[in-house]
């Protein structure tokens, strides 16, 4: 492959840039991942993206080469569909919520792996707060579907998912700049294309219509939303728009963005530590302050897209009935 030719197509800027079409983007995503362009082009190549966005036809060729190095995992036997979570931005102002919702939908008897970062220099990440937590990343993707079988949430590290993605996630500390590793990662499933339901979240609303269609494209089920900080845990302060993408369906709108709320000083964690926003969920695990109406209706959306609730109300009336 003439990476010149590549970097001559892609890099003319965001109003002469071309498009790759599917199949050079898949053969050119392989090489990246495989360790085979050299540095500077490969710098070059990922700031060309940045620049002029990835193409309809270029994310899904790089998906393709990202899943064929992707381990994967199995969906347990009996159990209801499993939920798939990314997290690869953590909390910058406000707690990270992602693992308080993995903890509920894991209440509900889903089974729940969360993928994501270890570390960011400049945020506190899932895995800092489910470590105050007491539950400890899974060293390898055996550990991660032990867990899964067991009926316990998984957290795995992009690094022993994934570990050549990893490393391109990695640059953005050389770069400067974040780059598509960081959509792509968040797409991903162990699980196959069918045999998950993946929460995933834009950062502006009219993305959702182009990350919809991506996940028809693959036949694949997800719930949209406008992500808090990156993160896909609906906002309590002001829930988004919650989007069901389901096979052979319109997208369809479940939740509709709520009006912004005033909340009580300890409706939220104390600050955005992994230390406090471990205690706060906890004790909304036990019960003890009450879970945010947004992450109730985030819970609900997952039962009646699993199938497990006829309506929004019904998957709220289960949480109830749970104690939440």
């Amino acid at each position: 492959m003439e990476f010149n030719q590549i970097i001559k197509e892609i890099g003319r800027g965001k109003n002469h840039a071309r498009h790759l079409d599917r199949q050079t983007a898949c053969d050119l995503y392989r090489q990246m991942l495989a360790g085979e362009v050299p540095p500077l082009a490969l710098g070059a190549i990922l700031i060309a993206l940045r620049i002029k966005g990835e193409g309809p036809e270029e994310m899904p060729g790089f998906y393709q080469a990202m899943q064929e190095r992707v381990a994967q995992l199995k969906a347990p036997v009996g159990r209801p569909l499993p939920v798939t979570i990314p997290s690869y931005n953590g909390a910058r102002r406000q707690a990270n919520l992602t693992p308080l919702l993995a903890l509920l939908l894991n209440k509900l008897d889903f089974p729940v792996l969360v993928h994501g970062v270890r570390e960011d220099e400049t945020r506190v990440t899932s895995e800092q707060v489910f470590a105050a937590s007491g539950i400890q990343p899974a060293a390898s993707v055996e550990q991660a579907q032990q867990a899964l079988d067991h009926g316990q949430v998984a957290f795995i590290s992009i690094e022993t998912l994934c570990p050549s993605l990893a490393a391109q996630l990695a640059l953005r500390w050389q770069l400067g700049v974040r780059n598509s590793a960081h959509t792509l990662a968040k797409l991903l499933s162990p699980f196959g294309e069918q045999q998950t339901l993946r929460l995933s979240s834009v950062s502006h609303p009219e993305y959702v219509a182009r990350v919809g269609d991506f996940f028809q494209q693959l036949d694949a089920s997800a719930l949209l939303l406008n992500g808090t900080e990156g993160e896909v845990y609906a906002n309590p302060q002001r829930c988004p728009a919650i989007t069901l993408i389901r096979r052979g369906a319109e997208p369809q709108e479940l939740v509709a963005r709520q009006p912004e709320l005033s909340l009580a000083a300890d409706a939220l964690p104390a600050s955005k530590s992994a230390e406090d926003t471990a205690k706060w969920t906890m004790r909304c695990l036990a019960r003890e302050v009450p879970v945010p109406q947004s992450l109730r209706l985030q819970v609900a959306c997952c039962l009646l897209a699993a199938g497990r609730a006829a309506s929004i109300e019904a998957g709220l009336q289960r949480l109830a009935d749970a104690g939440y």
